[in-house]
């Protein structure tokens, strides 16, 4: 079994190649970058992802909103049920004052109850 002592001064001469190679790379890449045909090229890979990313992005997007809209809904009716409540007049008040709901273009599907559970 041998054992393999490395110097400072190698680790040094290693550390300065890293460095000489990365400078290589980075300027290879912004010659390409420079390049038309390379920017014509990345824009047509970038537009066919978007594309093929966009049912994904939509569906994710409306799903989000329907669950920013069931929690901006449920949060209302529990500020103005506390207010009926502070105020002394109980649901009939409440009930006056009642604004109809939010609703989502597409009919809602059952969502996950995220509310902190009492007690």
């Amino acid at each position: 079994m041998t054992i393999v002592s490395v110097s400072t001064q190698d680790v040094h001469h290693i550390g300065e190649l890293v460095m000489i190679l990365r400078r290589l790379v980075f300027a290879a890449l912004r010659t390409a970058a420079n390049n038309p045909e390379v920017r014509r090229q990345a824009s047509k890979l970038a537009e066919r992802g978007l594309q093929s990313a966009r049912p994904g992005l939509l569906t994710a997007s409306r799903k989000a909103g329907e669950a920013v809209r069931a929690a901006s809904d449920e949060l209302s009716e529990g500020v103005r049920k506390f207010k009926a409540g502070r105020d002394g007049a109980g649901e009939e008040k409440a009930s006056v004052s009642d604004k109809k709901p939010r609703r989502a273009a597409e009919p809602k599907k059952s969502l996950r109850n995220i509310t902190p559970r009492k007690g």
